[in-house]
């Protein structure tokens, strides 16, 4: 073929469309989402008082308000995104919409026009916050593929994890020191960088995507891809002399009429939410997706009120227990999802809801004195080491299911696959968990104190380890396609 023919890749195409810059792009996008949930936190009662006036009477209550409408948008806007998401053949432009969406929301929460424009910030924040996540966990499991997807998982945790723990640090140290519009500029730029990085990457296509006649960032894609669009110039002895679209023509109707009895129709939103019902290794998925939310949330609730109660602490302690908590899994994510990568899910997932268990009942041992105060702070560092063999562990037997179905039926979820939906569940369910958490902790604080709700949530440990133990994959992805 002549030169004319050739396909020219974009400048950069080999580094703007590594795995490496996807990662890094989705990773700081989570973390910017994340950053945003948590940063107007500590600066609300200053919006709130001071520029729009209101009664400090109030302020809590609007405070809780702003958060429950980020957290019921989230639950609402995620199916229908997901669905709209896996129709799309890749992620460039609803990323894009999302980002830029981002920002018009950040900047109606930072303006503060009004009360109104606040909420529709606030609005506008929680929906393309949950579209990016939706794209950014498609684009790290598509780039992670089986041998990697826990690395990549466990990563963006880490970067998550940064976001919730710093958001509110980074808003209040700010506001403190450089004052109100130096704080605002923080996510701001970050969102601009996010936006920029994104128009440089270059996404990977989708594996249920048909081949389009573009380039494409597939390393394992783009010898076909081109040789289609050159005219096969690669073709050796050994090759087919015919593609399969091109044979599939050749062979007229009767092949179309094969396919129409062997393919099924793309399944709606309806009927992927059907097949998840079914499917114990999926339900029992989003039940450690929950269960791990709620945990969290829990400690959240009742962590404050119980360490004044029993310890008479300070905030500082309180502070000093979250972090404790929460640190380390910014650095043991990417390590325990390195680990499932290597011996699959089931096993690090039970160890944590196993060794889960008896810490919790720790917390609130019956050891009075200076010795309670050290076995609750051991607990508090176990529980905390313990975290991260949970964290992600259910979103990715998710999607390790969901590509176990699709090989044997790839057009179950649509020609996109149903990857998004997946991500959309998981959203869902963590977010279910962070609104019931508080509910479930405070009430069992409230009615049978904070040592029988340890023990029930311990219990609840051991449970989620049985069901775990028997329908999480005991082997690492890539090696089931090995044996398969």
């Amino acid at each position: 073929m002549g030169p004319s023919m050739n396909v020219k890749r974009p400048i950069g195409y080999q580094w703007r469309s590594s795995s490496a810059l996807l990662v890094v792009v989705a990773c700081v996008a989570l973390f910017t989402e994340t950053l945003l949930y948590g940063f107007v936190v500590p600066i609300l009662p200053y919006m709130l008082e001071v520029r729009l006036g209101r009664d400090p009477v109030d302020t809590q209550t609007t405070i809780s308000g702003l958060l429950s409408v980020h957290g019921l948008a989230t639950l609402i806007a995620a199916p229908v995104l997901a669905a709209q998401l896996d129709k799309a053949p890749n992620g460039k432009t609803p990323f894009l919409l999302a980002l830029t969406s981002c920002v018009v929301g950040t900047v109606l929460v930072a303006v503060t026009p009004s009360f109104w424009f606040l909420c529709l910030g606030r609005l506008m924040q929680a929906v393309a916050g949950t579209a990016a996540w939706l794209i950014c966990l498609s684009i790290l499991t598509e780039a992670g593929g089986d041998k990697n997807v826990g690395k990549f998982i466990g990563l963006s945790m880490s970067f998550v994890m940064m976001g919730i723990v710093g958001g509110p640090v980074i808003a209040g140290a700010m506001l403190e020191w450089r004052g109100y519009w130096a704080a605002w500029s923080v996510p701001l730029g970050i969102l601009v960088v996010d936006i920029i990085a994104r128009f440089i990457m270059i996404e990977k296509p989708r594996q249920g995507a048909q081949v389009s006649d573009q380039p494409v960032g597939d390393a394992s894609g783009n010898k076909a891809s081109e040789s289609h669009q050159t005219g096969r110039d690669d073709v050796s002895e050994t090759s087919a002399l015919l593609s399969e679209p091109a044979a599939g023509a050749a062979n007229g109707n009767a092949k179309s009429d094969d396919d129409d009895d062997q393919e099924p129709e793309p399944a709606s939103s309806a009927s992927f939410y059907y097949v998840v019902l079914r499917d114990g290794r999926l339900l029992t998925s989003t039940a450690s997706i929950i269960v791990h939310s709620v945990m969290i949330a829990g400690f959240e609730a009742t962590l404050p009120l119980y360490l004044r109660h029993r310890f008479h602490s300070g905030s500082s302690f309180v502070g000093l227990m979250f972090l404790v908590l929460q640190t380390p899994s910014v650095f043991l994510s990417p390590l325990t999802g390195w680990l499932r990568d290597r011996v699959g899910t089931r096993w690090p997932t039970v160890v944590g809801w196993v060794l889960l268990s008896p810490l919790l009942w720790l917390l609130a041992a019956p050891v009075g004195g200076h010795d309670g105060r050290a076995t609750f702070v051991s607990a508090m560092v176990g529980i905390g080491l313990t975290m991260p063999l949970l964290s992600g562990a259910g979103f990715i037997q998710m999607m390790a299911t969901l590509r176990s179905i699709e090989s044997k039926n790839p057009r179950l979820f649509g020609a996109q696959g149903g990857r998004s939906r997946a991500c959309a569940i998981n959203s869902i369910g963590f977010n279910i968990g962070l609104m019931a958490g508080p509910l479930i902790s405070g009430f069992l604080y409230q009615a049978i104190g904070y040592h029988y709700m340890t023990i029930t949530l311990a219990v609840l440990c051991l449970v989620m380890a049985f069901f775990v133990f028997f329908y999480f994959d005991s082997l690492p992805a890539s090696s089931k396609d090995d044996v398969e």
